[in-house]
């Protein structure tokens, strides 16, 4: 679990939970929507990222990789959203996202690490190619303050790929494409078993992955061949808490209005 030693010492401070986040964000969404499952009052801190609000001392001195969500709990700063759900799952148990046998524990804590290891590789390179690159193009002075505050070696990496005219390559969207379509044919394998990811039970696993599914809809990946998989998100958008957590937050998005086929009666969702 990555705890942080923030330099900006203000949020030292806090009282409660405090979560700096932004609203199309997938990671940022998994972490509101296990916030609102379990009922817990928190204080937002939108970041607008078309606003390189997250390209600043102020931010990288509460998140050292000036990514988001950013969970501060009266003082404590914890980062990377699936370490937030673990965090938060262990503070406030009632009600559980773990409740399946202890011989199934493991398959939630897998699911959990692959959604991380997947976000940089998967997730958003195919985002960025397919959307995100051309609506938060950098001035050059924000990237050269990007580049001076960031230390994070892939992040440093990943970033290049679109900054001073460069762009993300088809090549990079294809190597996305297949790893995506290995993990969805591995999920549409294990729902089958149950309904959820992890079994009978809607777990952490479910509550990590399924704003993912939100993300990637909005960049028209194919999801066709898994049909399992789109009854599993069909089921989970018809919950309220995912409503307010992912869907409405994502309508309050200054450049989705009209065109992300994610908010209902802009297009299906599946």
């Amino acid at each position: 679990m990555v705890f942080i030693t923030p330099t900006n010492t203000s949020v030292l401070e806090f009282e409660g939970l405090h979560l700096y986040h932004t609203n199309r964000s997938n990671c940022s969404a998994r972490v509101r929507l296990l916030m609102e499952e379990k009922e817990l009052p928190w204080t937002s801190h939108h970041i607008d990222l078309g606003k390189k609000e997250n390209i600043s001392e102020e931010y990288f001195g509460i998140n050292p990789k000036g990514v988001v969500p950013a969970l501060v709990d009266d003082g404590t700063v914890v980062t990377e959203s699936n370490d937030i759900l673990l965090y938060l799952e262990d503070k406030f148990p009632d009600p559980g996202f773990r409740d399946v046998t202890a011989g199934r524990q493991a398959e939630i804590d897998r699911w959990l690490k692959l959604s991380g290891d997947l976000h940089l590789p998967a997730i958003k390179t195919y985002q960025y190619y397919k959307i995100n690159a051309a609506l938060l193009p950098k001035t050059d002075e924000e990237q050269a303050l990007y580049d001076k505050l960031q230390t994070d070696p892939d992040l440093t990496a990943f970033h290049a790929k679109h900054s001073h005219g460069r762009s993300f390559t088809e090549e990079d969207a294809n190597t996305a494409i297949g790893l995506l379509n290995e993990t969805f044919a591995e999920i549409e394998e294990a729902i089958a078993d149950g309904g959820w990811m992890v079994g009978d039970a809607y777990t952490l696993a479910d509550i990590s992955w399924s704003p993912t599914y939100t993300t990637l809809l909005a960049g028209s990946f194919d999801f066709g061949p898994y049909p399992n998989v789109r009854d599993w998100y069909e089921r989970i958008l018809q919950r309220p808490q995912f409503q307010t957590a992912v869907i409405e937050w994502r309508k309050k998005a200054t450049y989705a209005a009209g065109s992300d086929p994610t908010i209902p009666g802009n297009a299906k969702t599946a």
